[in-house]
């Protein structure tokens, strides 16, 4: 018993010299503190860094530390997000530490000054309560002829969805901080920065660890929506071309009257993007990169710069040497993916191909047709040979969905399955059965029977039907995807929709009620 004793007190004593040895003394608690010191903060996810602005003078080639340095993200610099329960308190996502920290003086301060100024030690404190703020460095003390200004950050740059709303004659430009979006659907990219309003930086979003839309470390083409915003004429949207490299005002929404949020931006660089390389339909050549991905999507990140001297970034290294890179870290990656249904990519390969009525009459025939239970056209060129609905039902079946599977195309309006008029013989006597739907139920309508990505509609006062793949920027007209528009296989706007349905098999997402905007002319010929 008694050496068991023993060695339990032998074991406290090393314990209690550990935590002595790897604490400081009371002499190294008072050790002053030099520009570059590492910084500790409980909500912080990595240590933080301090930055010298208050006074010039140096020991051993470093800044002396002083009471002057508390100027919020100006002196005390972290990475990452706030981890402050205050956020989720708020049902708020964690924002960059950079945009939040609000400090009180500091606190436990040396006893020697420097230009009229109190040194910071080790065991110095400064109290953050975060909030949404901006920062300047304050004057040095004494020091007249010297102007020591502070340099400009880029602290952070992240994808969010944007919405314009109106409400009682107020107008905000609303932002959504999002992981990943569909190819050609809009997003805006935000540059947050300190003291760089007014100034200019060039943005490249490049693809991250895996070769999808480019090798690796390379720039992607899209659309800026600054170029179609400058189109006054709708003939000239097919003129707007992506391009790989944007330059953006930081504040160039904070000087936009007509928005009641806009102080919110004056440190902000906003980039809207068409998430595509052209304007007007989705780049399939994109989407069947894709779809060739293991994964299914396209890791990317951003990469900004600015040709304002001494700049400092707050990023990771893009490997130029420069820490200018945002959301290349694993797990941070931003995804683009191809949120197009299966039926659409089929929809999409017979566009590519180039299905018309005078070059593939024989596949209209002998394919689109052959889905249909009981009444198959036998032709291609005449209104009797109609074979939109065909091919909306071949396509669906393709990708073993159920389909109305019949030529005509008010057909598919109704979930329950057609049948058409037909002579039988019942009890020994011809009877003619009227046409009618019945069971089984094939389809099912979207919400309230509301637009949805890859629904199939019937559109021109029920004398068609198409696929939905986008809509206008004005909300006027739907695009549909489908066979004998133009007698072809295109993408055509509608202006008129009579329902909107899903085979029964899909699983209607919230995702699915949103559409791209395309920009195109809405020709004559197109319209129905």
């Amino acid at each position: 018993m008694a050496t068991e004793q023993h060695k339990a007190q032998l074991e406290q004593k090393r314990a209690e010299r550990k935590e002595k040895d790897s604490g400081d003394s009371p002499s190294e608690k008072r050790e002053v503190v030099m520009h570059g010191a590492k910084l500790k903060c409980e909500y912080a996810q990595q240590l933080g860094e301090l930055k010298v602005t208050s006074n010039e003078l140096n020991i051993q080639d470093k800044l002396w530390a002083t009471q002057g340095d508390g100027n919020n993200m100006i002196n005390l610099q972290f990475k990452g997000t706030c981890g402050h329960p205050k956020w989720p308190a708020k049902n708020m996502q964690p924002p960059p530490c950079m945009s939040v920290i609000k400090l009180s003086p500091w606190e436990k301060l040396g006893t020697t000054t420097v230009q009229e100024q109190k040194v910071l030690v080790k065991e110095s404190t400064i109290t953050c309560n975060p909030d949404f703020n901006t920062a300047v460095a304050s004057p040095i003390p004494n020091v007249d002829s010297i102007a020591i200004k502070p340099s400009p950050l880029i602290i952070n740059a992240y994808f969010a969805k944007f919405e314009l709303k109106t409400e009682k004659n107020v107008t905000t430009f609303n932002l959504t901080k999002v992981e990943e979006r569909g190819l050609s659907y809009g997003v805006a990219l935000v540059v947050e920065t300190v003291g760089l309003a007014g100034k200019k930086v060039k943005i490249k979003i490049k693809s991250g660890v895996r070769k999808v839309l480019s090798d690796v470390d390379t720039a992607i083409s899209f659309i800026d929506l600054k170029d179609i915003d400058a189109i006054t004429k709708p003939e000239n949207y097919k003129n707007v071309t992506a391009k790989n490299e944007f330059e953006v005002e930081v504040g160039k929404l904070a000087s936009d009257a007509t928005l009641s949020n806009k102080d919110s931006f004056k440190d902000k660089a906003v980039l809207k993007l068409m998430l595509n390389q052209k304007p007007d339909d989705l780049s399939f050549d994109l989407a069947k990169l894709i779809a060739a991905d293991a994964s299914k999507e396209a890791l990317v990140y951003v990469e900004v710069n600015c040709s304002e001297p001494e700049v400092e970034y707050m990023g990771v290294d893009s490997g130029s040497g420069t820490k200018n890179a945002f959301l290349k870290e694993e797990g941070k990656y931003f995804k683009i993916k191809n949120r197009e249904q299966a039926w659409l990519t089929t929809a999409r390969k017979e566009m590519e191909k180039g299905v018309t009525e005078a070059s593939h009459c024989n596949t209209i025939i002998n394919d689109y047709h052959q889905v249909n239970r009981e009444h198959k056209p036998s032709g291609c060129a005449t209104i009797t040979n109609a074979w939109c609905a065909s091919f909306v039902g071949w396509c669906l079946t393709q990708n073993n969905f159920s389909a109305q599977c019949d030529p005509g195309a008010y057909s598919y309006g109704h979930t329950n399955t057609r049948y058409r008029n037909k002579k039988v013989v019942k009890d020994g006597k011809t009877v003619t059965l009227p046409d009618h739907f019945d069971d089984p139920v094939w389809a099912k309508t979207t919400n309230g029977g509301k637009l949805a990505l890859g629904s199939i509609c019937v559109v021109n006062n029920k004398k068609h039907v198409t696929f939905a793949v986008a809509k206008n920027k004005e909300g006027t007209h739907l695009f549909g995807l489908g066979g004998n528009q133009g007698d072809a296989v295109k993408v055509s706007a509608y202006s008129a929709r009579n329902s909107s349905v899903y085979p029964t098999e899909y699983t209607i997402t919230e995702d699915d009620y949103e559409l791209p905007i395309y920009y195109r002319e809405l020709k004559s010929e197109s319209v129905t």
